[in-house]
């Protein structure tokens, strides 16, 4: 079929080179490409280990994965124990997932526990993210392109937290690769590479179900280029055979699952459909153009449809183009677009099904749906310049092209230039930021913390049931039934379709007993509220006993016959340290949950100390559970020192204990009052709106030591944000706002904090100030006000703008009602000696000391006064002159000056 040179036969597919390619990659000339790919697998490799030295459980679950993932782990356990495709251990069976990434990581739980296994798998989808740009830049390379582009381009990938949160992205990407490569390599040779590209495109439908897009459309188009109809019957089964393939593996996959589990399709994408028509009925009906609007809203589908249209006019483009012309690199460009087409493809064929079938409502545009639109971001740029080279190689003409390396090399290094400046090499994940982990929260390690509970309360051979089920069944020890339907039967989506009624009844038919997870009630808190599309019913009290998981409550339940506060206490009683205050405390690895019999959300708040220092704290107010028991948890930091201790304190107790008759160290404008108490930093609000939940707050300090890390910003950074629930640093107990901040051990000297608001895409300060902290630790506002009393019914040494007061040889200056201008200007401070000799050297010939300073080095506000303090010298001192100057045309202009006269002593 081809020949041995670089000429291209008569007889020759229109995509048929030249058989370099079979002489290998290990050739001096492919020396530059193998070292691009060994390090694009040696960067995995290092972001791997990287990474995996950093995670502890709570980072694997929290941090790396979410919920859904756990649907794929418990399933792939269960596999792996010999349990054919089952989430709650053979009481269902489902088949609500995409079978390869199940297949994948299957393997794992042969070799480690689950724990191991978690952190092994991480490492592995690394892997196969690096793996699928490594062929991706493989298939460039085969389609004689200029591949180093992608050096930029493609390790975009790692920038995009969903590749990476236990979902099947990272198959996906690998898999995208080897479909690109494998379309390249049957562009050289389709004979040779017919049966490999069938194999990948009969396989894509079992990444995700709408992947058949990519192989029927990337495949059809080959087919097309190939011309069976012109060369006759012996080239078809060559141009056919992925094609056919890939319908064959749509077809295989349809059967497969209406065989085994009674549907053709999995059950997690038919019960979106059935949540998505009963939003659509309670709406009067599906309408196209609002749920296509509803899609487009939601940004996900925005940049990446821009990206698909402008990929199909690529190929649109070149190929009118290729008609004139059969040069190999021509039709290896076509040929590479070709699959990018098929990319694009496949993203519209998920834009499409997510507009036909599925409610804008219902969160269906995650992340991880988006890998295609992701490779052909990455791809844009380097499209852009194989095109402009395929326009400049044609414009030149067939005498000029061995000349066209030079503007071929331009428009390389152009785009290289322009990828290097765009294109960032860092991570910025998902994955925890460490130093302030112990102020993160969400909803997966609440579940993780709800099983630590639940686990040693409820009684042996309980079944549970959960609407939101991955980290709960992944980690309890009793079997959990799905009950949103996601991972369940399709038997269980029929009941869904008949009603609660229905559900209830399978419910009891499998034997469940308890309920986890709900979701919040509705007006009348008797009556139980399913799943959100549900109208609600009632609990079956005789069959089923609800179980409220931290930090959830506010549900009514129906524990007969018992008292349930009591009830939870006997149980739990054997698991919990009891502290000399009462509480009883939880605590497994770095997460912590204490427990009192009863509490007054409204009033009462816990303060989590750990290693007996009280200087490491973190506020968290209580929350009552459906069981009549208070709870609070918190994650500690990775150094996080025994003992961990929860004092309970009421608000009143803890200012009394905190700040109790100290002056604060900046009042904001907003009510908040910071105080600056041995290395902590205290917000305190009384009256505490939504508006003080909602905003961030920045943390920014100053010191002449700080972190190497941060030197270069000249700044540290601990910003924070307040949290309804107080997972955060800052809690809201009643109407009132807390947040203790510890400060860093190195020196501190000053403290820049506040809140911006987020108005039409950008930043504004609520309210900003200052703290700066003298060197004896204590923070300088703080210090003025104690002055200030001091000194508030003496007369002053000069009375102008400025009161200026002589205390214990400093010059306290004050002034009551202080204005931007008298912060702004500098002040001027003259000192006489009684003995010039007394003078510092380089000060002797001008006759006095000069002691100028500007009101950021040693003011502050207090109470809506300023007030600055300065040391005189220590030796004699005859008189003394200050005031304040501006800046005029002219030269200088005091604003105020005095004098004070000491004598001769």
């Amino acid at each position: 079929m081809q020949s041995t040179n670089n000429a291209v036969r008569r007889d020759a597919s229109p995509l048929e080179g030249s058989g370099d390619f079979r002489r290998g990659l290990l050739t001096p000339r492919n020396a530059p490409f193998a070292l691009f790919v060994g390090g694009i697998l040696a960067y995995g490799a290092a972001f791997a280990w990287y990474m995996l030295g950093r995670f502890d459980l709570v980072n694997l679950i929290r941090d790396a994965n979410v919920d859904d993932s756990f649907y794929y782990f418990q399933t792939a356990w269960h596999l792996a124990e010999g349990r054919f495709s089952t989430f709650d251990g053979g009481i269902t069976r489902t088949n609500g997932y995409h079978p390869l990434w199940l297949l994948l990581i299957t393997p794992f739980y042969w070799v480690f526990d689950k724990t191991e296994a978690l952190a092994a798998i991480k490492a592995f989808e690394i892997m196969l993210v690096a793996g699928g740009v490594a062929l991706a830049a493989g298939a460039a390379r085969v389609a004689r392109l200029p591949w180093i582009l992608l050096f930029a381009a493609l390790p975009a990938l790692y920038r995009i937290p969903a590749m990476f949160w236990g979902l099947e992205a990272a198959a996906a990407a690998f898999m995208l690769g080897l479909f690109l490569l494998a379309v390249c390599l049957f562009a050289r040779d389709p004979a040779r590479w017919r049966w490999p590209l069938a194999a990948v495109a009969f396989a894509l439908p079992w990444v995700r179900l709408e992947y058949v897009a990519i192989s029927l459309a990337a495949t059809a188009a080959l087919c097309l280029l190939e011309r069976p109809w012109r060369d006759g019957p012996r080239r078809a089964p060559a141009a056919g055979v992925p094609f056919l393939a890939a319908g064959a593996g749509l077809l295989v996959y349809f059967a497969y699952n209406a065989a085994v589990f009674g549907g053709i399709v999995p059950v997690s994408g038919a019960t979106k459909r059935l949540w998505a028509f009963r939003f659509w009925e309670q709406e009067g009906g599906y309408s196209l153009a609002e749920n296509a609007r509803g899609f487009l809203r939601t940004g996900h589908f925005d940049d990446e449809l821009l990206v698909a249209l402008e990929v199909c006019v690529y190929v649109a483009v070149v190929w009118w183009f290729s008609r004139r012309s059969r040069g190999r690199d021509d039709r290896l460009l076509l040929a590479f677009l070709v699959g990018v087409f098929g990319l694009a493809a496949g993203h519209l064929a998920k834009f499409a099904q997510s507009v036909l079938t599925v409610h804008p409502v219902i969160d269906t545009t995650h992340g991880w749906y988006f890998v295609p639109a992701y490779l052909m971001a990455a791809l844009v740029v380097p499209a852009r310049c194989y095109v402009a080279i395929w326009f400049v190689r044609r414009a030149l003409g067939p005498e000029l092209r061995r000349a066209s390396g030079i503007p071929r090399l331009g428009i390389v290094a152009a785009g290289a230039v322009f990828l290097f400046a765009t294109a960032g090499f860092t991570a910025p994940f998902r994955f925890v930021d460490w130093r302030h982990q112990a102020i993160e929260f969400d909803y997966e390690l609440g579940n993780y913390m709800g099983v630590l509970v639940m686990d040693r309360v409820l009684p042996e051979g309980s079944v549970v049931g959960s609407w939101g089920s991955g980290v709960i069944g992944y980690f309890s020890r009793f079997p959990v039934m799905n009950l949103d339907g996601l991972v369940n039967s399709y038997d269980y989506l029929h009941a869904q379709e008949e009603g609660e009624p229905s559900e209830a009844a399978f419910r009891r038919r499998h034997g469940v007993t308890f309920l986890a997870n709900l979701v919040p009630p509705g007006p009348d808190p008797s009556v139980f509220q399913g799943p959100r599309f549900n109208s609600g019913a009632l609990i079956d009290a005789a069959h089923q006993r609800q179980f409220r998981l931290w930090p959830d409550d506010g549900i009514r339940t129906s524990w007969t016959g018992a008292d349930r506060s009591a009830w939870f206490r006997e149980r739990m009683g054997p698991h919990l340290e009891r502290l000399a205050d009462g509480v009883g405390l939880l605590v497994d690895g770095r997460l912590a949950q204490a427990f009192v019999p009863d509490c007054a959300p409204d009033d009462d708040l816990v303060v989590w100390t750990w290693g007996g220092d009280p200087g490491r704290t973190l506020l968290i107010p209580w929350v009552r559970m459906s069981t009549g028991v208070c709870t609070s948890g918190v994650v500690l930091p990775h150094d996080a020192l025994s003992p961990v201790r929860a004092a309970r304190m009421t608000v009143g107790e803890y200012l009394a204990d905190r700040v109790g008759g100290r002056r604060p160290a900046m009042e904001s404008d907003s009510g908040f009052d910071l105080y600056f108490v041995e290395n902590r930093l205290v917000y305190v609000k009384e009256r505490c709106g939504r508006e003080d939940l909602e905003s961030s707050f920045f943390l920014h300090l100053n010191s002449d030591r700080l972190p190497g890390s941060r030197r270069p910003y000249g700044f540290d950074n601990l910003d924070f944000q307040f949290n309804e629930f107080g997972t955060g640093p800052g809690a809201r107990v009643g109407g009132t706002c807390l947040a203790e901040i510890p400060l860093p051990e190195y020196g501190v000297t000053a403290v820049r904090t506040g809140q911006v608001m987020v108005e039409e895409g950008s930043f504004r300060h609520a309210w900003e100030g200052e703290i700066r902290l003298r060197p004896d630790g204590t923070a300088v506002g703080e210090h003025l006000a104690v002055l200030a009393d001091r000194i508030e019914e003496r007369r002053p040494e000069i009375d102008s703008d400025f009161d200026v007061h002589l205390v214990e040889n400093r010059l306290v200056y004050v002034k009551e009602q202080c204005g931007p201008e008298d912060v702004d200007a500098p002040f001027f401070l003259a000192v006489n000696a009684v003995d010039p000799d007394d003078l510092p050297e380089p000060r002797r010939p001008h006759g006095f000391d000069n002691l100028d300073f500007r009101f950021v080095d040693h003011g502050s506000r207090v109470g809506g006064a300023c007030m600055v303090e300065v040391p005189l010298p220590e030796y004699g001192i005859a008189t003394v002159s200050t005031g304040q100057v501006v800046v005029v045309e002219d030269g200088y202009r005091h604003l105020w000056e005095g004098e004070i006269r000491l004598g001769s002593e």
